[in-house]
């Protein structure tokens, strides 16, 4: 009798701590931020935790007893669902890249990882878990922008050296023959004409140069705030009266390592870009802050303390082309003879040579474009 009772109780200790395992389990899946989802060997939703919900849209009335079908977006073959389900039918791990739908119709990439759930030799259960990819994707873009943006500025930065060379024997020359020439003559209006056209493609290789990163900025601390209060009769000057400026700058900025003249020759570039995406009357508003970055994952994409200026206009914003190339040379939306596409590429190459980071996007808070510069704090 006392045998028995021992195994009884053996056996009740066994299950009660069994019990509280899966009680634990259960509690560290549904607070986990990662989404997990059950499904029986059909692929019929059993479980989900919140982050599911949270991912998705969906409540759990809506999920349960559900096909996985009800994430599908569209945007994957019949090959790929086939190739899924020939694994995980097997017992096979099954891990992926994947597009889902949410309730709203919207799309999100994920990650991921199925692992079958066997009871006996038989699988009757799938264990799926979602790693989001939103950042890393991101990320990922950035790095090949940034790539891109560096072979473009090695090629150039080469070419431009040698026109540059070019050039100031041209015009070097040309100025020597204006001297001698008579005044007043029809060959002097040539010349002088040629000698503007040259100074003019000088200008542009300087630009180019200034992306390219050729030049060395006289870098010294600075208060970023004052510098800003410096320009600003210019870049009212610049934006016309029909265009109202905005300050919004942070008391306790944190100071920067800055060449004054080139970061006041970036921020009217930036300016003169805002005003010309208004029509007709608009705010142009300049901010500074600071921003502290823990991770890779978000802008700045570089861990590190900064001091930022952003550059926001009421403008018409910007559009899908325009977001894909916005700091290459000679890229402009401007009608042809408006402008020459090195506005925005000479401000990136500015803002690369002091070690920082520039990006450029459209308002979420209303309509118009917003430029962001990070500058490493002291």
């Amino acid at each position: 009798m006392a045998k028995k009772f021992k195994f009884l109780y053996n056996l009740y200790m066994d299950l009660e701590i069994d019990f509280k395992i899966c009680q634990i389990l259960k509690h560290a899946i549904d607070q986990t931020p990662v989404p997990y989802i059950i499904t029986d060997d059909v692929g019929k939703i059993l479980y989900v935790n919140d982050a599911v919900l949270n991912a998705t849209g969906y409540t759990r009335e809506e999920l349960i007893g559900k096909k996985t079908s009800i994430f599908k977006s569209g945007k994957h073959n019949s090959e790929f669902y086939k190739k899924m389900w020939d694994t995980i039918s097997k017992g096979n791990f099954f891990s992926s890249r994947m597009i889902n739908k949410k309730k709203d119709g919207s799309f999100y990439q994920v990650r991921v990882n199925i692992q079958p759930i066997k009871i006996g030799d038989k699988v009757s259960f799938y264990l799926s878990r979602e790693e989001d990819l939103t950042n890393i994707i991101e990320l990922e873009s950035k790095l090949i922008e940034s790539q891109k943006l560096e072979s473009v500025a090695l090629m150039l930065g080469e070419l431009s050296h040698d026109f540059n060379n070019f050039l100031t024997v041209i015009i070097g020359s040309l100025e020597l023959i204006k001297d001698e020439m008579k005044q007043g003559s029809v060959y002097e209006q040539l010349l002088i004409e040629i000698l503007k056209s040259a100074k003019d493609q000088a200008n542009m290789i300087k630009q180019l140069l200034t992306f390219a990163r050729k030049s060395v900025p006289v870098a010294k601390e600075t208060d970023i705030n004052n510098l800003l209060c410096e320009i600003k009769p210019l870049i009212q000057a610049q934006i016309t009266s029909k265009n109202k400026l905005i300050y919004e700058l942070s008391e306790d900025l944190k100071r920067a390592n800055i060449d004054e003249q080139l970061i006041k020759q970036a921020l009217l570039n930036l300016t003169a870009n805002a005003r010309d995406s208004i029509e007709g009357t608009g705010t142009i508003k300049i901010k500074t802050y600071n921003h502290k970055s823990n991770d890779e994952y978000t802008e700045p994409f570089h861990v590190g303390e900064y001091a930022v200026i952003e550059v926001l206009d009421s403008g018409k914003g910007l559009n899908d082309e325009a977001l894909k190339h916005l700091f290459e040379p000679f890229f402009t939306t401007k009608p042809k003879g408006k402008g020459t596409g090195l506005g925005l590429s000479s401000v990136y190459g500015i803002v690369k040579n002091h070690n920082g980071y520039i990006y450029g996007s459209n308002r979420k808070d209303t309509s118009g474009a917003s430029f962001r510069i990070y500058f490493p704090a002291i």
